[in-house]
């Protein structure tokens, strides 16, 4: 494996209070898309089902586009941490739309998709400095602390905000502000944080679709991402169902707004909060398809508590198994190519593995939806759940393959 140079211990600090603080604002947004997005479209704006999935691949913007900001990175010699803020603050404008004009559906549905989905353009600048500012040994750690801290500020904004709409609905405008203020907060955190400017290996000019070249040659890292796009899309397209499933009609449940916020927003939260350190220290110390495989089923059953039975109580547990497989997905979503890519490469592998899940996070929400509108949840559930049962094979290929132990073999 190439030599990684460790850092320096201000360089660490440094980094980790900046990564702590962006946390809170972190976990402040991500209410927005878990839980109140959706909410508000429903009471407030009675939207189609065409918009609630449209609010919900928002996401999908940014991943997307997270494979043209490398590239476009290196061409203008931004530093990473820096070009991550201006990002921020694209996201910043998107959410000042939806609370300057909070009365418009338009208004709403663009600014909260742009605020939201400008989100994930930065991830593989931040996966680039992580890889250079924290410690090999003790990056998973350094990381579940930030997550810790933003599934904390999750829990208690969805709590307050969960209370606060049920006393009155039309208080929404002031969460949207919120979201103002946090995608400022983040923009200053990312414009903190020491980084290096991206520089291609080559001589040659990094063109947009060179990150796929390079990292296509990774035989491990190919069938890892295929894995994520089957078990993204089947874990995805339930997942797109979780709110609209406790409050439509359709679907015979039609709780109240605490208690969803309690299953969609408390309960996931808190399983989130008293695993993450524990996923972390696993990240550090666990073979990497062991973990992935063991995420997975913890999807896969919490899919099926969920969406399989209406007794509330089971539900609760499906949203507690989802709060825990996401606690270790997204340590490993955002850190498993430090296991796998040369130093030089963090940020084209990680732009190709943001873009494809930036596809599945477009699509999934639409399959859902259209699965139960065709047919009915049942159906759904057994489409996500057969899904994820492949990805968890293919996740076992993918490591009979890791044979070799550095990507310079596994490329040959």
């Amino acid at each position: 494996m190439s030599h990684e140079a460790e850092p320096h211990r201000e360089q660490v600090r440094r980094t980790f209070l900046a990564e702590s603080v962006r946390a809170v604002s972190a976990g402040i947004i991500e209410t927005a898309l878990a839980t109140f997005a959706v909410l508000i479209a429903v009471n407030q704006f009675q939207s189609s089902a065409a918009l609630k999935s449209f609010l919900l691949a928002s996401p999908a913007v940014g991943l997307l586009g997270s494979l043209l900001i490398v590239p476009l990175a290196i061409k203008w010699q931004i530093r990473s941490s820096m070009a991550a803020a201006m990002i921020s603050l694209v996201s910043m404008g998107g959410f000042l739309v939806s609370a300057i004009g909070a009365g418009n559906e338009t208004c709403f549905v663009v600014g909260i998709s742009i605020g939201i989905g400008m989100i994930g353009m930065a991830i593989p600048l931040q996966t680039h400095y992580l890889r250079l500012n924290y410690p090999r040994k003790n990056r998973g750690r350094l990381f579940s602390v930030t997550i810790f801290i933003r599934a904390l500020t999750a829990m208690i904004v969805s709590w307050i905000f969960g209370v606060s709409l049920d006393e009155d609905f039309g208080r929404y405008p002031i969460l949207l502000w919120f979201m103002v203020g946090a995608a400022l907060v983040s923009a200053v955190c990312h414009f903190l944080v020491p980084s290096e400017v991206l520089r291609n290996s080559s001589k040659k000019r990094h063109a947009f679709w060179d990150s796929v070249h390079i990292s296509r040659a990774d035989k491990v890292f190919v069938r890892l991402l295929v894995a994520a796009m089957i078990m993204g899309v089947g874990v995805l397209s339930a997942n797109a169902l979780r709110v609209d499933y406790l409050v439509n009609p359709v679907h015979g449940l039609e709780f109240d707004v605490k208690t969803v916020s309690l299953i969609t927003g408390i309960v996931p939260s808190v399983m989130r909060l008293v695993s993450t350190f524990f996923w972390g220290w696993l990240f550090d110390r666990v073979n990497f398809f062991r973990l992935r495989v063991a995420v997975n089923l913890v999807f896969l059953i919490g899919v099926i508590l969920y969406f399989v039975w209406s007794d509330v109580r089971l539900i609760l547990v499906g949203s507690a198994l989802f709060g825990l497989a996401r606690g270790g997905g997204e340590i490993m979503f955002n850190l498993f190519v430090t296991k796998l890519a040369p130093t030089e490469h963090i940020a084209d592998y990680m732009s190709v593995h943001t873009f494809l899940a930036g596809l599945r996070i477009l699509a999934a929400p639409f399959l859902g939806f259209f699965l139960v509108e065709w047919a009915n949840v049942p159906v759904m559930t057994a489409v996500s759940a057969t899904l994820i049962v492949a990805s968890v094979m293919i996740v076992g290929s993918a490591r009979q393959v890791d044979a070799a132990k550095t990507p310079e073999e596994r490329m040959s």
